[in-house]
């Protein structure tokens, strides 16, 4: 039975993927260089310290790796506080979840204090425990960052459901023993891997909302 909910941000429950996508891009075009192609596609799997120093080398930015990395966070900052958004079902999603005394954590490539802000702004902060960052525990292809969220809650895997986007994120949280959800979102290209690899997959977190019982339901003898 799913008694704990981990939470990716960006692209799973606020709808911000497209700002992410275009953040290296434009910051490297702010200090009049030229982007490369398939840009977004490799800061994708980074955690945003990671991005960095991969933009401080690649493009011989002037500024160290941390200071380029107060500066993405300044940026997207600015959009958060600006025009964050849920995406469709959100707080429907949530609520149920919250109603069932389902405890949650979130799992961001972002900024943790950030996060837990923009959920703030949005309503739903009490909802959550916290937020643990990329930033402290490492990009998603390790489930670090996973079981730093799990441990927020108090949670085994066996017991905990994790929403995400993105298939390699899924793919990390399954084979550390995390039951998966996975949401259609415009950040991640390989969506019949998506859903082949997840144990529940749906279109919009609307979808999830209505399959709450079935969600709730899923235990390991079963899978």
């Amino acid at each position: 039975m799913i008694k704990s909910a981990i939470f990716d941000l960006d692209g799973t429950i606020l709808d911000s993927s497209a700002m992410w996508l275009n953040l290296g891009a434009r910051y490297v075009s702010l200090l009049g260089k030229t982007p490369e192609e398939g840009l977004s596609d490799r800061l994708s799997e980074m955690s945003m310290l990671e991005g960095a120093r991969y933009l401080h080398k690649t493009y011989n930015i002037p500024y160290s790796s941390e200071e380029i990395l107060r500066h993405l966070t300044r940026m997207t900052e600015e959009y958060y506080q600006e025009q964050a958004a849920f995406k469709q079902g959100a707080t429907k999603l949530l609520s149920a979840l919250h109603s069932r005394c389902i405890r949650m954590s979130i799992a961001t490539a972002g900024d943790s204090a950030l996060a837990m802000s923009t959920l703030s702004k949005l309503g739903v902060a009490d909802f959550f425990a916290g937020a643990v960052s990329c930033n402290e525990f490492g990009a998603k292809t390790s489930p670090e960052v996973f079981l730093a969220a799990a441990d927020l809650i108090y949670a085994i895997p066996e017991e905990t459901i994790v929403f995400e986007d993105s298939l390699r994120a899924v793919q990390t949280a399954k084979k550390a023993g995390f039951f998966t959800a996975a949401v259609k979102d415009i950040s991640e290209k390989n969506q019949e891997d998506l859903k082949r690899c997840a144990d529940v997959y749906a279109e919009s977190l609307e979808e999830f909302s209505k399959r709450i019982t079935e969600l709730l339901a899923m235990n390991k003898n079963s899978q």
